[in-house]
């Protein structure tokens, strides 16, 4: 009898030891790995950060690649090139990571009052917002094109064709401040691209006016709608981080983070990445 307990005893303990390294080995298998960069740069803002061992990011997270807020496997979790390039930061600096997720139009703003340490939020350093608030070197550069309905895809050939027709944006972005100035009471200004392109699927808006990246992401998570470039809309100006004015110190270390991903091609890998990550997780 004991002999029969203890048979019993072992192979419970085996079982368990087994379930035990496949929960490690899956818990391994879900971490990423560190990137950090030698970073040179100290001063009074850098030094402040790492004392109190965080620094906080504030983004809008609904702009996939760049962003985008997952519920994979029940959990909520902030994802994206920017929050990759965030996360790279705050290792480089030795410290956590604490992201604040807020409408894009108030970015800006709670940067100015100190309530978040950078923004990234696919955030064009255009010269209206230099006036603000201060930017890292670019990290990326596209084009700003239309996301229209399948049906509608042959009745715009250029911009001016869109006269009389109701546009959408998303309120604070640049594509907002070029589409207002051209066509006035006509651009219609949303808190978030989801809103957008629900508004552009029922028909309430007639187009969306959008930086090129998450249009295409947004083309291709969506049955219906397609993407019209080439109607002589200038370039944007190409994403950069926030940083406070006179905050002069996170700049430039911000600036070598910036500059070793980009050499080492780290950059470029994680748009490859992140694109293909938002076309399975958004939600057609």
């Amino acid at each position: 009898m004991k002999k029969k307990i203890f048979n019993i005893a072992i192979i419970a303990m085996t079982v368990l030891f087994l379930f035990g390294c496949g929960k490690k080995e899956e818990k391994k298998s879900e971490t990423k790995e560190t990137i950090k960069v030698e970073v040179a740069t100290t001063g009074p803002t850098v030094d402040a950060i790492k004392e109190k061992g965080k620094i906080v990011l504030g983004t809008s997270a609904d702009f996939p690649p760049m962003e985008w807020t997952s519920f994979q496997d029940g959990s909520e979790k902030y994802q994206g090139v920017d929050i990759a390039l965030a996360q790279a930061i705050a290792d480089s600096l030795g410290v956590k990571l604490e992201v604040k997720n807020m409408a894009f139009e108030g970015l800006l703003g709670s940067l100015k009052a100190g309530d978040v340490d950078m923004v990234l939020a696919g955030m064009g350093a255009d010269d209206e917002r230099k006036k603000q608030v201060d930017f890292s070197d670019e990290y990326s550069k596209g084009k700003q094109v239309l996301l229209v309905t399948e049906e509608n895809k042959d009745k715009f050939k250029t911009f001016d064709d869109l006269n009389g027709k109701i546009i959408g944006t998303q309120l604070g972005s640049l594509q907002q401040k070029f589409a207002t100035e051209k066509f006035g009471d006509n651009c219609k200004g949303f808190d978030l691209n989801n809103v957008i392109i629900e508004q552009l699927k029922n028909k309430s808006i007639d187009a969306a006016f959008l930086s090129e990246l998450p249009a295409k992401q947004f083309a291709s998570i969506t049955d219906g709608l397609v993407i019209i470039d080439n109607l002589g809309i200038p370039d944007e100006s190409g994403f950069a981080v926030a940083v406070k004015k006179g905050n002069d110190d996170l700049t430039k270390a911000v600036n070598e983070v910036i500059k070793g991903l980009k050499d080492s091609g780290q950059m470029e890998k994680w748009f490859d990445e992140y694109i293909e990550l938002s076309n399975k997780e958004a939600i057609k």
